[in-house]
């Protein structure tokens, strides 16, 4: 019976690292892209709370303007000056002035 009990708790914090690791990431990045835009709108800060800022709805995949934070080592602030979508916006202005999202093609 021991046994058992121990391989059930191997087990169970076995998936919850697995859990808590991609868990803790999405929250340290959404933690950081609102301190780079503290004025962002509440729109916008809930999108990177949510992963839709830089995800698709097939995560792990990123948009264009996640692919272009991945490129750049998630510097955010030197993501501003590109226009992700191609929609004749810099990242900046669609994120401090327009409140829309910077990777939606």
């Amino acid at each position: 019976m021991k046994r058992n009990a121990l391989l059930a708790t191997i087990l169970s914090v076995c998936m919850l690292t697995g859990v808590a690791g991609p868990a803790m990431a999405k929250t340290s990045y959404a933690t950081a892209w609102k301190a780079a835009y503290p004025n962002a709108c509440t729109t916008l800060r809930n999108a990177a709370t949510s992963c839709i800022l830089c995800h698709t709805n097939n995560i792990p995949d990123v948009n264009a303007y996640g692919d272009l934070l991945v490129s750049n080592n998630r510097n955010y602030l030197g993501a501003a000056s590109a226009d992700s979508d191609g929609d004749g916006r810099t990242n900046g202005q669609e994120i401090n002035e327009d409140c829309t999202l910077p990777g939606d093609l």
